[in-house]
């Protein structure tokens, strides 16, 4: 038997230079995103055509937002500890397909009961498929790249929100609200056949896994070919974690802390961010702009935080993450406050909505670049989906939150001040997380670092 040669996955996915590889990675991911955007906030964006189309009040659309936003929470918390037991490419096209068909369901809705559940039936395909495309490109970004690429994918969202946004006038006018679920459930179905047949599994987990060593030898020459043979040895970290035992892992020490402050961090920035995406088209129609400048408003938003997050990737790469989501989040917190006291015209409203959606979106997209970057491979689709999971619960409570402050007739500047508290809980989160001594916690570069190893055959 040929003298076997070492191949150690961590280090070799991180030397590599980014090429064509990491482009279709990076472009897969990133239109799985523009399809969860996109989906997520159809609900807002057709929310006054169907009011008027429907005749219920304002409020009476509370449950149907907050449905969608409870099944993106129960997907995230199933679909990490599903994609650390069977492969995050599996679970990626299984939910990408899942929610297109449900949302494509939701054309024929006749009540918002029907709408609710189609609407929390899609939240479950939704919430499965973002966290794991995150946690996938992570898992194939070089080192020096990893946080930029995680927020370059979740720029997706915001593109496919902003849209939303755009496509919202020219669809609803010619075709009535139907059309906008209609393209956002065709349209997923179409792609997950895509991902069928050129997404990758991580190399990462097929090299924790060790039984699917023929697929890492593929994959790896994948990434540069001739890297690996019959007679490479695979080094990685030890296979147990996945699963259940990764739910264990997370919230059990050294990583107790961190998990909850990250936690806490995603709930509140959610909290603010689907407040805005659930009721901000409502707001400023009710504040006496179009239904056109309403949806201007909402996309300038969404096209503010495809910026930002292109830029708090980049800045996450260079200095400390949690120093980069602080400044984010206190400017967000200002901007706000802007909004409160001021009274633009549309222009200035634009933009300023447009820049609070440059600060708040991206430190949205920051808490998954820093959870993907902390936890180690066994457990990373789980403690990045978790994240996710009990973040929803935040979004819930956004679209929750402002169904009730609406009904009590809450103006447009009363609104805008009250998301200074979850803005400033979530800054708190972002101390707390930052403060942990490197010491304490196993990162993910110390992880990795394990020399456990995947033997060629005899």
């Amino acid at each position: 038997m040929a003298p076997s040669k070492p191949l150690d996955i961590p280090a070799f996915l991180d030397s590599r230079p980014f090429g064509g590889f990491h482009w279709r990675i990076l472009l897969l991911c990133l239109f799985i995103l523009i399809l969860d955007g996109f989906d997520i906030v159809a609900m807002g964006f057709i929310a006054p055509a169907l009011i008027a189309d429907w005749k219920i009040p304002r409020e009476a659309l509370g449950p149907v937002l907050s449905m969608g936003l409870f099944g993106l929470a129960i997907g995230a918390l199933a679909g990490g500890p599903l994609a650390d037991r069977f492969g995050r490419r599996n679970i990626i096209i299984g939910s990408v397909f899942f929610f297109g068909l449900m949302s494509l369901l939701s054309t024929w809705s006749t009540s918002l009961e029907m709408l609710a559940f189609l609407r929390f039936m899609t939240g479950l395909g939704l919430g499965a498929s973002q966290p794991n495309a995150a946690t996938l490109a992570s898992e194939y970004a070089p080192k020096k790249y990893r946080a930029l690429m995680v927020t370059v994918v979740y720029c997706g969202f915001t593109l496919g929100a902003a849209g939303g946004g755009f496509l919202a006038n020219t669809l609803i006018t010619g075709w009535g609200w139907h059309a906008i679920l209609f393209v956002g459930g065709v349209v997923p179905m179409l792609f997950a056949g895509v991902l069928w047949a050129v997404l990758p599994e991580s190399a990462k987990f097929l090299a924790v896994q060790g039984d699917r060593r023929e697929e890492l030898i593929k994959t790896v020459n994948r990434v540069q070919p001739h890297a690996a043979d019959g007679s490479t040895r695979f080094v990685m970290p030890d296979a147990s974690g996945g699963g259940k035992a990764a739910i264990k892992m997370i919230v059990s020490k050294p990583h107790t802390v961190t998990t909850v402050a990250l936690w806490t961090g995603l709930f509140m920035n959610l909290l603010t961010v689907y407040f805005l995406n659930s009721w901000l088209p409502i707001m400023v129609k009710d504040d006496g702009f179009t239904l056109a400048d309403a949806a201007m408003v909402g996309a300038m938003m969404q096209l503010g935080g495809t910026f930002g997050n292109i830029v708090i990737g980049w800045l996450m790469d260079r200095w400390a993450q949690h120093y980069v989501q602080i400044g984010a989040l206190t400017f967000a917190g200002a901007l706000t406050v802007a909004l409160g006291n001021l009274d633009p015209d549309i222009n200035g409203l634009m933009a300023l909505c447009f820049f609070l959606g440059f600060c708040i979106n991206s430190s949205n997209t920051g808490w998954t670049a820093m959870a993907a970057g902390y936890y180690p491979t066994s457990m990373r689709a789980t403690g990045t989906s978790w994240m996710t999971g009990i973040g929803r619960f935040g979004a819930i409570s956004g679209a929750s939150i402002g169904a009730v402050l609406l009904g009590l007739q809450w103006d447009f500047g009363q609104l805008f001040l009250a998301l200074t508290v979850p803005i400033g809980i979530a800054v708190v989160a972002a101390f707390v997380k930052g403060s942990q001594r490197r010491s304490r916690v196993q990162t993910l570069d110390e992880a990795d670092a394990a020399v456990p190893v995947l033997r060629p055959r005899a």
